[in-house]
C-alpha cells in the first residue's frame, strides 16, 4: 500500500519559488513587459492552466529586442507552470530553449537554473542518480551568481532527491537551508510556507507523525492568508497521509477529497493522480479491494498520461495488493515485483523499502507466512543498508579530506626531520676527526671536542623536537590542539586488543557534539571566523571534562569526548556541562560577539549491558549520532542520550539501527533528553581605551 507522497513534496510547493527569480534590476529597458510576466505567474496560484496560457500568449510578443533578463524569467516562469500542469515534453523543450539563451549570452545565472531545473525534471521521472549529476554541476555556478533565490531552488531539488533515495539526515539539511535562505529574500512569507512543507516530509520519513501534522497546521494557517491554492492541495494531501498513519482513516479521507477538489480546481494533474493513488491506499487498508483497484487503476493512468516513472510504480504496487486481496495472489504479486525492480533501477530505495514492508503485511495477512518472513528480511536488510551506505559515504569524505591534510604536514615534518639528521651524520664525521687529531694537539683537540659537542648537542635538541613536533601533529588536529580521529582509532584498536571491558566494569561514555548552524556562521563571517569559533569551543571543551576524559575534533564542525568509567548518571551530567560551556557566554569573533549552542548524542559503551562482540563503538558512535541528528530535528542546543534497552537486544537493534524515533515510539528503548541552557546575548565588545 505505497503512496506516492514523496514525488510530491516539492511539486507543486517548489513552484512558487519562480517568481523569486527577481531580474528586475536588468529590466528596467521593459517594465510593463516584466510586470505583466510577474501578474500572470502570481495569478497561477488560483488557475495554473489559465496563467500558462496568457504566458505563452505574452512569449508571441517577445522578441530579440526584448532585455535577455526579461526573456530568462519569461522561461524560468513558464518552465515552472509547465511542470506543475505535469507537460513534461513542453517544460523540456522550454529548460532546452533556456540553456541555449543562457549559452549564446556567457551567463552562468540562467545556466544554473537550466541545470537545476532539469534535475527538477529527473526527480519526477525517478532518475534520482542523473538529478544528483546535475546538481552537482549547478552548484558551483549557483553559488557564484549569488542570487538567494536560485540557491533556494538548488537546495530544495537536492533535497527532494535525498529524500526519495532514504537519505533523510542529507534532506534534512537542504531543507534547513532553504529556511535560512527563505529570509535573505523579499518573498521570505512565500518560501517559508514552502520549507514548511519540505520539513513535515522529513519527520513523516523519520515516523514522527504528530510532529509533522503540527507542522502542517501551521503551513495550511499561512496557505490560506497567501491564498495560495497549489500549497493547498499539497499541504492536503501530506496531511491526509499522516492521518493514514496514525490511523486516522476518516480524517485522511475527508484530508484527501479537499486536497482532490483543489486539485482539479486548479488543473493540477500530478496532485490530482497523487490523490487518487492515496485513496486508493485507504480503501486497501479498509480492506475494500474492488474500490481500491478502481482507484489506484485511474491513478496509474494518469501516471501514465504524465510519463511519471515514480507514480506510475506507486500505483502499480496498490493494483497489485488489490488483486491480491481479491485472491488474485500470483497476478498481483507479479505486479508488485515489477514494480518494485523498476524503483531499484532508479535508486529509489525508500520507496523500495516501503514496499517491501507492505508485501511482508500482505503475505501475513493471506497466511502466507514463509513468504511474509523472506519479504520482511529483505526489508530489513535494505534498511540496515540505506543508513550504513549513507554513513559510511560521509565518514570516508570526511577521512579522505583529513588524511590528506594529515599527509602534507608529515611530509614537511618529515622533511625538517632528514635535515636534523643529515646534521646529526655530519657531526659524527667530525667526532671522528676530531679523535685524530686528538692525538697530536691534546690541548687543541679538547677545545676542538668540546665545540663540536655544543653544536652535536644543540642538532640533538632540534632533531628531538622535531619528533616531538611530528608526534604531536600525528594525534593532534592542527587548528584546535584536540585530539584527532587517529588518536581514537588506535585507543579503540587497544581496547579490542585488549579484549574490551569487563562486564563488572563501569562502563565508558562516548558523547557526540555538533556546532549548531555553523555553516552559516562560515557564510557571514568567513573561514576565519568560523576557524575562531572551533578553537573557542575546543577551549571550553578541555575545561568541561576530567583529566581522564579524550576531547577529540571529530571533523569539520563536529567533536567527540570519550569518558571512562563513566555511569549513566556522570553522562548526563557531562552533556549537561558541556551544553553549558558552549552556549552560556557568546564568542568574540573580530569586532562583535557570537551566540554559540551546540546538539549532542551520548551513549555508554558497552551500550545497555550488551557485549562489546554484539555492539561494537562504531555501531555505537553511529547510534549516537543518530540521536544527536534527532537532537536537530527537535530544535537544536540540547542532547538527546540513550539509556538501558527496555526490550531483548534482539528485537530492539533492528529498530533502532533503522529509525531511532521509531524505536523510541514504540518503547524499545530509554531516552534521556538534556537541554542546553539559554544562550548568551550577543553584544559589541567594549571598546578599546583611546590614547589622550
Amino acid at each position: 500500500m505505497l503512496k506516492a507522497s514523496r514525488l510530491i513534496v516539492g511539486v507543486a510547493a517548489m513552484l512558487l519559488l519562480g517568481w523569486h527569480a527577481n531580474l528586475s534590476a536588468q529590466t528596467t529597458a521593459a517594465p510593463d513587459i516584466q510586470q505583466r510576466i510577474d501578474a500572470i505567474y502570481t495569478a497561477s496560484e488560483h488557475d495554473n492552466a489559465a496563467a500558462l496560457a496568457q504566458l505563452r500568449d505574452l512569449g508571441q510578443t517577445l522578441n530579440a529586442s526584448t532585455p535577455y533578463a526579461v526573456r530568462r524569467d519569461y522561461l524560468v516562469k513558464r518552465i515552472l507552470l509547465e511542470l506543475d500542469s505535469a507537460q513534461i515534453d513542453a517544460a523540456k523543450g522550454s529548460i532546452a530553449s533556456l540553456h541555449q539563451l543562457a549559452q549564446t549570452q556567457r551567463d552562468e545565472t540562467g545556466l544554473a537554473w537550466s541545470l537545476v531545473l532539469e534535475a527538477s525534471v529527473q526527480v519526477q521521472a525517478a532518475r534520482l542518480e542523473a538529478a544528483m549529476v546535475q546538481l552537482d554541476e549547478a552548484q558551483p555556478l549557483a553559488q557564484h551568481a549569488g542570487d538567494a533565490a536560485l540557491q533556494w531552488w538548488y537546495h530544495r531539488v537536492r533535497g527532494n532527491a535525498q529524500l526519495a533515495r532514504g537519505q533523510f539526515a542529507q534532506a534534512l539539511e537542504s531543507y534547513l537551508q532553504c529556511a535560512q535562505l527563505a529570509e535573505q529574500t523579499s518573498h521570505a512569507r512565500v518560501l517559508r510556507l514552502s520549507a514548511l512543507n519540505a520539513l513535515s516530509t522529513v519527520y513523516s520519513s523519520m515516523q514522527n507523525h504528530e510532529k509533522s501534522l503540527a507542522v502542517i497546521d501551521d503551513a495550511l494557517v499561512l496557505a490560506k492568508d497567501l491564498g495560495s491554492q497549489k500549497m493547498l492541495g499539497t499541504l492536503y494531501l501530506n496531511q491526509a497521509n499522516q492521518f493514514a498513519m496514525l490511523g486516522r482513516y476518516k480524517d485522511s479521507e475527508a484530508a484527501n477529497l479537499q486536497a482532490l477538489q483543489v486539485s482539479r480546481a486548479s488543473g493540477l494533474a500530478r496532485l490530482e493522480a497523487t490523490v487518487l493513488n492515496n485513496l486508493g491506499d485507504g480503501y486497501l487498508r479498509t480492506r475494500n479491494y474492488p474500490k481500491a483497484e478502481q482507484l489506484a487503476r485511474q491513478a496509474l493512468d494518469k501516471y501514465r498520461e504524465l510519463d511519471d516513472q515514480g507514480g506510475a510504480s506507486a500505483a502499480q504496487c496498490n493494483v497489485g495488493f488489490a488483486l491480491m486481496g481479491q485472491g488474485r495472489v500470483a497476478q498481483g504479486e507479479a505486479l508488485v515485483r515489477d514494480a518494485l525492480r523498476k524503483m531499484h533501477a532508479a535508486g529509489a530505495r525508500a520507496d523500495e523499502e516501503d514496499v517491501l514492508g507492505e508485501l511482508g503485511r500482505m503475505h501475513e495477512q493471506l497466511g502466507l507466512y514463509r513468504e511474509a518472513v523472506a519479504t520482511i528480511r529483505e526489508q530489513q536488510r535494505l534498511s540496515q543498508q540505506l543508513f550504513r551506505t549513507d554513513r559510511e559515504k560521509a565518514v570516508a569524505a570526511l577521512q579522505e579530506q583529513f588524511d590528506a591534510a594529515q599527509r602534507q604536514k608529515q611530509i614537511e615534518l618529515l622533511a625538517r626531520a632528514n635535515s636534523l639528521k643529515d646534521a646529526e651524520i655530519s657531526n659524527q664525521r667530525l667526532q671522528q676527526i676530531v679523535t685524530l687529531l686528538g692525538a697530536i694537539v691534546t690541548v687543541m683537540a679538547g677545545v676542538f671536542i668540546y665545540l663540536l659537542y655544543r653544536r652535536a648537542r644543540l642538532a640533538n635538541e632540534r632533531l628531538r623536537e622535531a619528533n616531538q613536533q611530528l608526534e604531536f601533529h600525528a594525534v593532534r588536529d592542527p587548528l584546535t590542539g584536540l585530539f584527532n580521529r587517529r588518536s581514537f582509532f588506535e585507543l579503540m584498536g587497544r581496547r579490542v586488543i585488549e579484549g574490551g571491558r569487563r562486564e563488572d566494569d563501569v562502563p565508558d561514555g562516548l558523547l557526540v557534539l555538533d556546532i549548531d548552524h555553523f555553516k552559516h556562521i562560515n557564510d557571514s563571517l568567513g573561514h576565519a571566523g568560523g576557524d575562531a569559533v572551533l578553537v573557542e569551543v575546543a577551549r571550553r571543551l578541555r575545561g568541561a571534562v576530567r583529566d581522564t576524559d579524550m576531547v577529540m575534533r571529530w571533523g569539520g564542525e563536529e567533536f567527540l569526548v570519550f569518558s571512562p568509567k563513566a555511569n549513566a548518571e556522570h553522562l548526563q551530567r557531562l552533556a549537561q556541562r558541556v551544553l553549558k560551556v558552549v552556549a552560556e557566554a557568546p564568542v568574540a569573533v573580530g569586532g562583535s560577539w557570537l551566540t554559540v549552542t551546540a546538539t549532542g548524542g551520548f551513549l555508554s559503551l558497552p551500550f545497555s549491558g550488551v557485549p562489546e562482540s554484539q555492539v561494537n563503538w562504531e555501531k555505537a558512535l553511529q547510534i549516537a549520532d543518530m540521536a544527536l541528528y534527532l537532537g536537530k530535528v527537535n530544535g537544536r542546543n540540547r542532547a538527546y542520550g540513550l539509556g538501558r534497552l527496555l526490550v531483548p537486544f534482539e528485537q530492539a537493534m533492528p529498530v533502532l539501527e533503522r529509525d531511532i524515533t521509531a524505536a523510541i515510539n514504540a518503547g524499545m528503548v530509554e531516552l534521556v533528553e538534556v537541554q542546553g541552557p539559554q544562550p548568551g546575548v550577543p553584544q559589541q565588545p567594549d571598546p578599546a581605551p583611546q590614547e589622550a
